[in-house]
């Protein structure tokens, strides 16, 4: 901010009227919110009506006479149904003081009023409403009839000219917006409230120069302004004092498509606002995260206790060696550079090229940021962990010359993110002069910088299947008893650290025809064994868990049953794994989503998911690791030519074997592929989808909590296409995994999405999910290149298959999917395995003949 920029932030934040506590009344409105959303049936449907019937005829009547003289000792405590409803209906101020006054003739407030959600004894509350409503509980509940029973005020109800029913539906999606850990924190709220004071002197401005502007608010702005209207005598009286009139609160428009109303709106607000203060409206973790995810029922699972929400399912859990990894979203914005050497650097051949100083788990390379007051561009949207420097280098693109760096600055994300931040910050930086470009005064670049609080990272990992080695399997045909010789499945984070290997063993039981099966997982860490899994009464069961396999009937593939608690298995990818682009990705039939049901979620929590064309699985919750590792191997790799079924009518496999023994076929009836690609990626359309040039960053795994793109979106001239609203901003994307090949092999190279993927993918902006192929070595290195999406996407449907996969150079052996040689011998064809990694729908390949074996070992041997 310049100096008269800085006087306008502290005239609006002293002299804007603001006569509530936001802070501490925020907080409870996101609980609130959250109650609500456990309780879904208040969003639409015949529950909704009585609701409704039950705020006009028994709430309101109570509440005007309460603000008259209170009717008990203490606060007035309202059922969770009618405060919902009022909640929508004071979010239309105007209309809620029209409609207070005409059938009460005064506005009905919040004083002496408390949440039923919020209060230790709602004792004396429940004893005068059974007085006046003797027929009608006091709470609504899921299992109630749709039917008021009494309706002693119809004056009332045909007094509330509001359309309730709409207002609900369109403020049913409020809470998927702010319901996150940074709107709950303390620090994010004090700056939302700042920031929501110089929202309205913007509005106060306007209306001064007598222009009328349609201003839309991020979603930290938005809490507050709803926070605010919830107090509807204070949000009078404070309107009136700013400007003499009530401000409305319009919510309905929803159309985000560039050119509309909210678009326009968004970035006139956003040009304004920095303009006037000098300061970013863009911010992480307040901009739009995209539509609610589809919902994979409408009936919530009833539970009788807050218990059992997740923690002890796994016994065995703190056997794991877990690598605990946390993350934040940031936002960086190079506003500007001054004292360049203007006769040897022209300004708009400046850029920045942002990378970190330590290994990161989402940032590999970095990526390019422009200057904004050179471009008009705003900045970039990643992820990464929350530890180390960001190195800024400016750099100078040369006609006929690689870019060259100027001088660089180091940022440690402690500013950022240390427990004495603010989350944010705007500050100028004096570079470190390069080579000969020392200047005086020194080169400065002025940052903007935003972050989310540290949050923790889900778990993936890569199924990795190893065949014990033999010179046999080399020389002669691939045969079944060779592959059930000793097998086992590796679980490796993205780094190739291995957590644990999976293996069924048999052994014999005496006095007993068959051999008795279970499943082990070996960790290589502690040389210990850990029994997961036994094969009895013709199905697998669970061990070292609490949870019990059964069979559904509506509609999800398997149930996992705990202590008051159940865990669904859907196919496809849902809820907080479903791909938001567009319908192209609905439905994902290489993809199953464990879901889990408590009384904190009654309507579903997504917890892990596995991808059956990449051998990828992903895991939000630490307790649910270990189950999952087990349930993803034995939908994967379980025995089952005896015809056996992991459970019933869920999973069957059977294995072919072909006549001359070297193939194998299996068919997975529920799971059948559908897609060649490693994983589904995003379309031509779905790239450009955020608008704006893309970052081009180097990225890792998605290790993010909801699927949003992993690296680095940046958003340009046009960026606000998916930016306007009530609350808006993309903020993320939701762009899906981007994983791609790690760039510090020596001839690692990588197409990305390259030039065909419908605008650009660059490192973060685009195309989905791609499979990071491992550091190899020797031989490995020369056929380590993959096209990924290549310049043959196109902008239709996907991105096609990335045929690098997984391949280690490990025990002088080269382990490749499911395939393993030795490394002597793996020359020649090791070319072809590499192509694609073998899967269990696909026949394996056909081995090497003798000849080519020989005349590999030889090759091998040559000095």
């Amino acid at each position: 901010m310049d100096g008269e920029q800085a006087a306008r932030w502290a005239a609006a934040q002293e002299g804007v009227p603001v006569g509530a506590d936001l802070v501490a009344a925020a907080l409870r409105q996101l609980e609130f919110l959250a109650a609500v959303d456990r309780r879904r049936w208040l969003y639409e449907g015949p529950l909704l009506d009585r609701a409704i019937r039950r705020y006009k005829a028994c709430w309101l009547p109570l509440l005007a006479k309460h603000t008259q003289a209170p009717i008990v000792d203490g606060p007035l405590v309202v059922p969770l149904d009618c405060e919902w409803i009022w909640h929508c209906h004071r979010l239309n101020p105007v209309q809620y003081i029209r409609d207070c006054k005409k059938v009460y003739g005064r506005i009905l407030n919040n004083d002496n009023v408390e949440s039923s959600i919020g209060i230790k004894s709602k004792i004396q509350s429940e004893k005068v409403w059974k007085a006046l409503y003797p027929e009608e509980p006091f709470e609504l509940g899921y299992t109630s009839s749709s039917e008021t029973t009494m309706d002693v005020h119809p004056g009332a109800t045909e007094g509330i000219s509001y359309d309730l029913i709409s207002a609900v539906k369109r403020q049913s999606s409020f809470y998927y917006q702010v319901g996150t850990p940074t709107m709950h924190d303390q620090r994010f709220l004090v700056e939302a409230l700042a920031r929501y004071k110089g929202f309205l002197y913007l509005i106060k401005m306007n209306q001064d120069k007598g222009v009328q502007r349609f201003r839309v608010p991020t979603y930290d702005v938005d809490l507050m302004w709803h926070t605010h209207q919830l107090h509807p005598v204070t949000y009078c009286k404070d309107m009136l004092k700013l400007l003499g009139k009530v401000l409305e609160h319009d919510d309905t428009d929803a159309d985000r498509s560039e050119g509309k109303k909210l678009d326009v709106g968004f970035t006139e607000t956003t040009e304004q606002f920095e303009s006037i203060f000098g300061a970013r409206y863009w911010k992480a973790g307040c901009m739009y995260r995209g539509n609610m995810p589809s919902p994979v029922t409408s009936t919530p699972q009833i539970f009788n206790t807050e218990d059992g929400n997740g923690s002890d399912i796994c016994k065995a859990h703190n056997d794991l060696n877990v690598l605990d990894i946390t993350f934040v979203e940031l936002y960086l914005q190079i506003v500007d550079i001054k004292n360049l050497p203007s006769s040897a650097v022209p300004k708009e051949n400046v850029y920045v090229w942002f990378t970190k100083n330590q290994s990161d788990m989402f940032i590999s390379d970095g990526g390019r940021l422009d200057i904004s007051t050179v471009t008009g561009k705003t900045g970039a949207s990643l992820q990464c962990e929350p530890t180390g420097e960001l190195i800024l280098t400016v750099m100078v693109d040369q006609a006929s010359k690689k870019p060259e760096p100027i001088g660089k600055v180091s940022i440690p994300l402690q500013h950022l993110t240390g427990p004495d931040s603010k989350l944010s910050f705007e500050w100028w930086f004096e570079l470190k002069a390069h080579g000969g470009h020392a200047t005086s005064p020194p080169v400065s670049l002025r940052v903007a910088a935003s972050a989310t609080v540290p949050s923790s990272a889900q778990k993936v990992f890569s199924m990795v299947r190893a065949e014990p080695f033999s010179l046999k399997s080399c020389l002669l045909p691939y045969s079944i008893k060779d592959q059930k010789m000793g097998s086992s499945t590796r679980f490796l984070y993205d780094c190739g650290t291995e957590l644990i290997r999976l293996q069924i063993r048999k052994h014999k039981v005496k006095n007993a025809m068959a051999c008795k099966r279970e499943l082990v997982g070996v960790l290589k860490s502690r040389k210990q064994h850990l029994q997961l899994a036994e094969f009895r009464e013709n199905k697998w069961m669970l061990k070292n868990s609490n949870l019990s396999i059964s069979g559904s009937t509506d509609g999800s593939m398997l149930d996992l049953k705990g202590d008051n608690q159940l865990i669904k298995l859907y196919q496809g990818r849902k809820l907080e794994y479903e791909r938001k682009c567009c319908k192209c990705h609905s439905e994902d039939a290489s993809a199953v989503t464990a879901v889990r049901f408590c009384a904190e979620h009654p309507y579903g929590k997504a917890v892990a998911l596995l991808d059956t064309k990449s051998r990828l699985i992903m895991v939000n919750e630490d307790e649910f690791l270990l189950p999952w590792i087990t349930i993803s191997f034995l939908f994967m790799y379980a025995d089952c030519q005896e015809g056996v079924e992991l459970i019933s009518s869920a999973v069957v496999q059977k294995a072919v074997v072909s006549g001359s023994d070297t193939a194998i076929i299996s068919e997975i009836h529920t799971l059948e592929a559908r897609s060649a690609a490693v994983a589904p990626v995003l379309c031509g359309t779905c790239s450009t989808a955020l608008g704006g040039e893309k970052v081009t960053a180097g990225c890792k795994t998605d290790h993010a909590s909801s699927g949003a793109c992993p690296a680095a979106v940046a958003s340009g001239e046009d960026g606000h296409a998916e930016s306007a609203g009530c609350g808006s901003g993309c903020g993320g994307g939701n762009c899906g995994p981007m994983v791609v090949e790690d760039s510090k092999a020596d001839n690692a190279k990588t197409g990305g999405c390259g030039s065909g993927c419908g605008g650009g993918c660059g490192g973060g902006g685009g195309c989905g999910t791609l499979l990071k192929a491992s550091t190899m070595t020797g031989e490995c290195q020369a056929m380590s290149k993959s096209g990924g999406c290549g310049s043959g996407c196109g902008s239709g449907g996907g991105c096609g298959t990335v045929l690098n996969s997984k391949a280690t150079v490990r025990d002088s052996m080269i382990i490749e999917g499911s395939k393993a040689w030795p490394r002597q011998l793996a020359v020649v064809p090791v070319a072809v395995a590499v192509a694609a990694p073998w899967s269990l729908k696909a026949p394996r390949p056909a081995m090497p003949s003798l000849v080519d074996v020989v005349l590999a070992a030889v090759a091998a041997a040559a000095p």
